[in-house]
């Protein structure tokens, strides 16, 4: 099960007095076990899920109505994102295997292979010309969705790759997180490492990069 929550505009001054009210506004129901992940389509008015049923689907925000669901991988699906443009989702399974759909068509074309373990985390890179995997192997795959193949193996971490993030707006950056406690920044031109950031004392679940691109 799936929730849509609406939350009220808040002004810059919150009034403590008067917490605004966030409510649940619709369900998404229809996945057959526990959901993985979520993400927002570039337009706003479709969402999709992933989960452990093996499948993904595409929801309708206003009416909650399925619009679209895909169960053409093998075991559960984890990781999901949207090409910028929106035409594209790349999903990603237990299996260790991604692949990239048309939206408006609802099929596979394109399969993402190389990863020996599951993968948890894809990202699209700003320009959509790039797709970042990051899996159980300890590995990064960069794959070149114009030219459909792998453009670089990255043995990026000593344990699990949780997340991998191309930088939003310029692209020139991804970064990476990992339950080795590091996370490290990577350049998306060569692919080289810029930087290691160690002070974490546990393992990096999740990683995200600000709008301005100055914090991780």
């Amino acid at each position: 099960l799936g929730l849509l929550w609406k939350i009220p505009i808040i002004p810059n001054e919150i009034d403590k007095t008067n917490t605004p009210t966030v409510s649940a506004v619709g369900e998404l129901r229809g996945h057959k076990q526990r959901l993985s992940k979520v993400a927002w389509h570039p337009m706003g008015k479709h969402v999709a899920t992933s989960s452990f049923d093996h499948s993904w689907r595409l929801w309708d925000v206003e009416t909650c109505k399925e619009l679209l669901l895909q169960d053409g991988h093998k075991n559960g699906v984890y990781g999901i994102s949207f090409h910028p443009d929106g035409s594209l989702v790349a999903t990603t399974d237990l299996d260790g295997i991604g692949r990239v759909w048309d939206v408006r068509s609802g099929k596979s074309i394109y399969s993402l292979q190389g990863h020996a373990l599951q993968i948890l985390s894809v990202d699209f890179s700003p320009n959509g010309f790039h797709i970042a995997t990051g899996s159980g192997d300890h590995s990064v795959r960069v794959y070149d969705i114009r030219q459909l193949k792998c453009l670089s193996l990255i043995p990026a971490h000593s344990s699990l790759v949780s997340q991998v993030k191309f930088s939003p707006a310029s692209g020139e950056y991804m970064v990476t997180g990992s339950f080795d406690k590091t996370i490290k920044i990577w350049s998306s031109r060569d692919f080289s490492l810029l930087k290691t950031l160690q002070g974490h004392e546990g393992k990096v679940m999740g990683i995200d990069i600000g709008r301005s691109e100055k914090t991780i």
